[in-house]
């Protein structure tokens, strides 16, 4: 980094640092009303009764969000700036939601199955798009903010977007509960785009010079590389391998919502409910969490935050009512506030600035066979099993990658402690 582009960005660091707050906080409202976890899996299990589509949700999310970032990786950091690429990149994670709620306040009478795939298509473009835009953005934030601040910044911007959240959970219930389907799901859709448009234009009034770029490599240049960087860091490999397996584990919160309906049968304005519980737990994880993190150690929170999450998982196998789930999605909350500020900067710690896009590639590339098909396949077997049988499986593996975490991943120094936990 040139003397130059630290004084650009010494002079506008406190600007960056809440313009990007406020940028992904209006991102997180927006998305929270049609959230993966609870809106989407009411919007499919109103279309069909198939289990194994539910399991497509997270699938379609994490291959979108993890499987292009490594084929962008080499591009990008031969690129002196960040910001243009994501500004461009990120249009198609916004426009999906315009377009779907278009639809489906328009065309309400289509048949269930074409909606489904309208739907579903719409929601494989935001993700695709996301990651497109997920290397780029995560090494525009690690220039911009202050490698010291990184966890009140993740935890200040997902904390307060869940706080808005909260309203968000509330209007989707009323909505949900006064509109009939589809037009219902049409409104939050809309109402989601709204919100992303907001949030567009905080992201472009970011300040960030340009730096000296990475010579640009042949993409068959840039694969042979990866091999011999996991060889050579054994903690970062050891740290990959726990974070898949947490990550496996965390795909059964995705199944929870069809778990409660079809057990309880409950109105669908009380999914709403439970968005609000649980956006509220994760704004307050993420405002704690982050700042924890801090003072504590990302690799601590990585695992308190997977352990709730198996616990999540625990309860909803033994909840005997379905106002044990209001507590459940509060630790979902809580527990993806932690995997996601404390996944990011661990990544981000482990490797060299100069190095950084790449091994966000590596992290995204290592994530991406669970994180795609294993909800996929857990979705199958719930067919045949049952979800209890899927949640009690899932958190035996999540904590299994919890313990071999904790005894055998050393952290890197600058996400917290040196020393083996």
């Amino acid at each position: 980094m040139t003397i130059a582009s630290e004084e650009v960005l010494t002079r506008y660091a406190r600007r960056n640092f809440w313009l990007n707050v406020l940028d992904g906080s209006a991102f997180t409202f927006g998305i929270s009303l049609v959230s993966r976890f609870t809106v989407l899996p009411l919007i499919v299990e109103r279309l069909t009764d198939a289990r194994w589509v539910q399991g497509l949700i997270p699938a379609i999310f994490f291959a979108g969000w993890l499987l292009p970032g490594l084929l962008t990786a080499p591009l990008i950091a031969a690129q002196p700036r960040r910001k243009p690429w994501v500004l461009l990149a990120t249009i198609g994670e916004r426009l999906p939601f315009l377009i779907m709620g278009i639809l489906l306040l328009t065309l309400p009478d289509l048949p269930a199955s074409t909606l489904l795939i309208i739907v579903l298509t719409l929601y494989a473009i935001f993700a695709t798009s996301a990651g497109l835009t997920s290397i780029a953005w995560q090494d525009l934030i690690a220039r911009v903010i202050p490698a010291q601040r990184w966890g009140v910044f993740f935890g200040l911007q997902a904390g307060l977007g869940g706080l808005l959240g909260i309203g968000g959970g509330a209007i989707a219930a009323a909505i949900l509960a006064q509109q009939p389907f589809p037009q219902s799901a049409g409104i939050l859709a809309l109402i989601c785009f709204g919100a992303m448009v907001v949030s567009y234009i905080f992201l472009a009034l970011t300040v960030e010079p340009a730096q000296t770029p990475v010579p640009a490599r042949p993409f068959h240049v840039f694969l042979r590389g990866l091999g011999p960087l996991l060889r050579s860091n054994v903690a970062f490999r050891r740290y990959l391998f726990c974070r898949a397996a947490i990550a496996l584990g965390l795909t059964g919160h995705s199944f929870l919502t069809a778990a409660v309906l079809e057990r309880f049968q409950l109105p669908a304005a009380e999914i709403g409910l439970f968005t609000g519980v649980m956006l509220a737990a994760q704004a307050v994880g993420n405002i704690g969490l982050g700042a924890l993190a801090d003072r504590w150690g990302h690799k601590q929170v990585l695992a308190l935050a997977a352990t709730m999450g198996m616990a999540a998982l625990i309860l909803a196998l033994l909840a005997p009512t379905s106002s044990w789930f209001y507590f459940i999605f509060a630790l979902v909350g809580a527990a993806q506030a932690g995997y996601q500020l404390s996944g990011f900067t661990l990544v981000f710690a482990f490797s060299p600035p100069e190095e950084r896009t790449t091994y966000i590639g590596v992290a995204n590339l290592a994530l991406a066979p669970v994180a795609a098909l294993g909800p996929i396949v857990v979705g199958v077997l719930a067919t045949f099993t049952g979800y209890g049988v899927i949640f009690a499986l899932l958190a035996v593996i999540g904590l299994i990658g919890v313990g071999i975490l904790h005894r055998q991943v050393a952290a890197p120094v600058r996400a917290g402690q040196a020393s083996m936990a």
